[in-house]
């Protein structure tokens, strides 16, 4: 990677160097302040730029309020054929805000303000970062950004916002996260260098960047991948038809009916599970005749006054909770929807945890767009 430049603060429209020790033909880093930004983790079976984009703006139709948001995804991590990292996630009107008064520094990284601060904390933790009016804090685990807020310094200090920073950690581990609160005004040398050893420590966080320029540059590049792969594929599978057309014609018949005969079993297994399966059809009836002869599990109706008997009595302004979606089966129940605390979503858990006397697991939790959380919470029934 290219060597770390110049480090620049964006404050009030303007750019302001953050401090010395850049090379002059270094790779510049500007850190703002973004008050809408929200950060979404992703686990996909797909690692196209292009498609993590459009799967990640679907979960946001329903929040985005008819603002036009920006998704900046940068895949962390690959394994076992799945890709997962993390998403930028921005309305385009304070993204291009910002790089329009970025002007000649449009080249530049562009971060989020508590980016810089990621190898203080050791890739783990919270990061307070106070500038002008207001409080920026993001939290990362294992190098990885989760979270990321803005919120006024009318409405919390810097210590309160260390403490919600530290609940929502619970959620990752028992044990305290580290946290750290800078004021970014008086704190440039601390900033600069803090670029600098987190581009070293965590390089893959060095693929972020809050530019429209570089979004676009990183699709163009892979539809032309895609474009001289599919292309290599094309001659290779040409060859391999006309080679393979005269060994398959003389065993047509019998390669179709062991497909059918595959394929069956196949389907049976996935439905019921790995065992010997000598007639499937036969097999799959006795099944079906075993699930609808077993105990009765709730109804919707009775899902539903679960969560009545669960949810709180009363709601203020700033504790105040909403599902917007109620997915429902025979197995149990998925609740989504939007939070302004994390202790609001945690006591709804243990609540539905002690009417089910079931599992209550607590999925995602993620900051959108200008302000609150998004949870979900999946409850499965015990058996009865």
């Amino acid at each position: 990677m290219k060597e770390t430049g110049e480090i620049l603060v964006y404050r009030d429209g303007s750019l302001i160097s953050a401090g010395k020790g850049g090379k002059k033909r270094g790779r510049q880093f500007v850190l703002v302040p973004y008050k809408a930004l929200s950060i979404r983790s992703f686990d996909y079976p797909f690692g196209s730029v292009s498609a993590i984009r459009e799967a990640l703006r679907l979960q946001y139709v329903s929040v985005a309020s008819g603002r036009e948001l920006e998704i900046y995804p940068v895949v962390l991590n690959k394994e076992n054929r799945r890709f997962s990292g993390a998403a930028l996630v921005i309305p385009s009107e304070e993204r291009s805000s910002v790089e329009d008064g970025i002007g000649k520094g449009g080249k530049a990284a562009i971060w989020p303000l508590p980016f810089a601060l990621v190898s203080e904390l050791g890739g783990d933790g919270g990061a307070v970062c106070v500038l002008d009016d207001g409080i920026s804090s993001a939290f990362f685990v294992n190098g990885e950004p989760v979270l990321y807020r803005w919120q006024p310094l009318s409405r919390r200090t810097p210590e309160q916002e260390r403490d919600w920073l530290l609940s929502y950690g619970s959620k990752y581990r028992e044990e305290p996260f580290e946290t750290v609160i800078i004021d970014a005004s008086q704190e440039g040398e601390r900033l600069s260098k803090g670029v600098r050893d987190t581009v070293a420590d965590f390089p893959s966080l060095g693929a972020y960047s809050l530019s429209r320029r570089v979004l676009d540059s990183a699709i163009v590049v892979e539809h032309i991948v895609k474009g001289l792969s599919s292309l290599s594929w094309s001659m290779m599978l040409a060859g391999g038809i006309f080679l393979a057309a005269g060994l398959i014609k003389g065993s047509a018949v019998e390669s179709e009916l062991n497909k059918v005969k595959d394929s069956s079993v196949r389907i049976y297994q996935e439905a019921f599970g790995p065992g010997k399966v000598r007639d499937p059809l036969s097999q799959a009836r006795g099944m079906l005749a075993q699930a609808n002869s077993a105990p009765d599990r709730p109804r919707l109706e009775d899902g539903l006054r679960i969560i009545a008997r669960s949810w709180p009595d009363s709601q203020s302004d700033e504790e105040r909770m909403s599902i917007d979606t109620l997915r429902f089966g025979g197995d149990g129940m998925e609740l989504i929807g939007t939070a302004n605390e994390v202790s609001l979503v945690q006591n709804l858990q243990k609540a539905l945890r002690a009417e089910t006397d079931g599992v209550v697991k607590l999925g995602d939790i993620q900051q959108v767009p200008g302000g609150g959380l998004r949870y979900s919470l999946e409850v499965r029934w015990t058996a009865r």
